[in-house]
Order: structure tokens, then C-alpha cells, then sequence
């Protein structure tokens, strides 16, 4: 999470001093951001379980417009961590659930008006899930949905909603991310 952090403030600090330098200039395809996220893991099988399925996580990505309304993405996501009680699964019948992950999505905008644009991806999630001593890797789809609004050519904030379906220890779980982040064309 740190990590995250620290690249979003470096990306928003590169993207304050070079924006006005920028300006006049058209963007290239190529655009990077990041975010920080409010997580909410779920999983049927742990039913009541879950004391605290929420926590902080967020992403860095970069990718690549193809056509203005089309782009690839790939990038690392930090899931959050939840806290189970109350279950036979772990010793005292608590653990802690952590996920994470490299994707790549399809992402497809829809301008919606004057520097306004609505998001709509989806993708593959290469995850670790760390739950009872155990990691747990697989790779599982993922999609969402968001809003964009570019405050010039190259800059930008993205509010969106993602969910990355995991697969906990044999079995099925997803974690829904709410995030706010930068978005800068460069």
C-alpha cells in the first residue's frame, strides 16, 4: 500500500510540474495513473465470517489508446486485507485474508460531454491471495465501470468500481474496489 501511495504522489507531483509545460502540446497514446481505493472483500462460502471485509487498497497502471474510444491496460492492484473470525479454517479460528495482482484489461470510453467520458473495461487478474499460512495463485477475470473528467489533453481524474473475482483456498471470492486517482496522457 505504501508503494501505491508513493507512486501516486510522485505521478501527481511529475504531472503538476510538467502540465503547463505541456499544455500546448498534443498527447501522445500513451497514458499512466494511479489510485487509492476503498476495498470490500466478499465470499459466500465464509458466510458471517468476515469481522472486517473492508480495508485501503488502490492501483498503478499504465496503458496504451489504440483509438480514443479504445485502450489496453496493465498494471498492479493492491486488494486489501480482510479479518475472519468464528471459522474452523484457521488456527483459533481467525485469519487474515490478503489480495493482490498484476492485469490487463480492454478498456472502452464513451464521451459523455465537454471533458467528461464514461469507462467501461474488462480484463484477466494474475492474483495472490494469502489467507491461513497459505498463497494462493490463479488468474480469474475482472471488469468495471467509472467516470473520467480531463481537465485538459493531459490530465485527468478517474472515479471507478471494479470487481476481481479471486479464487481463497478452493474457493470463490471477489473483491469490489471503489477508487479516485489520476490519469496523465502524456
Amino acid at each position: 500500500m505504501k508503494l501505491i501511495a508513493s507512486a501516486l504522489l510522485a505521478a501527481t507531483s511529475l504531472v503538476a510540474f510538467s502540465a503547463q509545460a505541456q499544455s500546448a502540446q498534443p498527447a501522445t497514446p500513451w497514458y499512466a495513473g494511479g489510485s487509492l481505493a476503498y476495498t470490500h472483500y466478499n465470499d459466500p462460502n465464509f458466510g458471517g465470517a468476515i469481522d472486517d471485509s473492508s480495508g485501503t487498497g488502490g492501483k498503478i497502471y499504465g496503458g496504451y489508446s489504440f483509438t480514443p474510444n479504445f485502450a489496453l491496460e496493465a498494471g498492479y492492484a493492491a486488494l486489501g486485507k480482510a479479518h475472519l473470525s468464528g471459522t474452523t479454517r484457521g488456527p483459533g479460528g481467525d485469519t487474515d485474508v490478503k489480495a493482490q495482482g498484476l492485469f490487463v484489461d480492454a478498456v472502452g470510453t464513451l464521451p459523455l460531454s465537454q471533458g467528461f467520458s464514461g469507462l467501461g473495461r474488462v480484463g484477466i487478474v494474475r492474483s495472490k491471495l494469502k489467507a491461513l499460512g497459505i498463497d494462493e495463485n490463479s488468474t480469474e477475470w475482472k471488469f468495471g465501470a467509472g467516470v473520467q473528467y480531463d481537465f485538459d489533453p493531459h490530465l485527468g481524474v478517474r472515479g471507478e468500481w471494479e470487481r476481481y473475482y479471486l479464487k481463497p483456498v478452493d474457493d470463490k471470492g471477489n473483491t469490489d474496489q471503489y477508487s479516485v486517482g489520476v490519469n496523465y496522457k502524456f
